[in-house]
């Protein structure tokens, strides 16, 4: 984030925005290596970026984190009073199996030791790869 071009972020939110925006600054930028830190809950939104990056062989490395609840949602939610709104918890969902099933290499990091090994092994793939951390989740709402 020192750099100009180096942090990208929509100006007035947009759940979704941050896988498929990756892949298109990876094409646009191909000398350098794209990290793209998503929320699961966004991810949600744009998981197909999965399928262009594999097909083409963007190698955009997708780091989920997942806590399996919509957290920008859920401090909307906060805002307005209406904290019982339905559908805020996303639990369960596998993102090494979908990003497989959509031919991209992924692997679950369960410790920063997972995360560190299987980063390095990213930042050196040609194609495209999906870490999966499980965090947990501590609301402050």
């Amino acid at each position: 984030m020192r750099h100009p071009g180096s942090y990208y972020f929509p100006a007035s939110g947009g759940l979704g925005f941050g896988m498929p925006a990756a892949v298109g600054i990876q094409l646009a930028e191909p000398e350098r290596r794209v990290v793209a830190v998503i929320g699961d809950g966004s991810a949600n939104y744009g998981i197909t970026a999965l399928w262009t990056a594999a097909q083409y062989q963007v190698p955009v490395v997708f780091v989920i984190l997942n806590n399996g609840t919509y957290g920008a949602l859920r401090g909307f939610a906060a805002k307005l009073d209406a904290l019982d709104a339905p559908g805020l918890d996303v639990p369960g969902i596998d993102f090494v199996s979908i990003a497989k099933g959509y031919g991209v290499e992924a692997h679950p990091a369960d410790s920063l030791e997972d995360l560190r090994r299987h980063f390095a092994k990213a930042l050196a793939c040609t194609g495209p790869t999906l870490l999966e951390v499980s965090i947990s989740t501590v609301s402050p709402f």
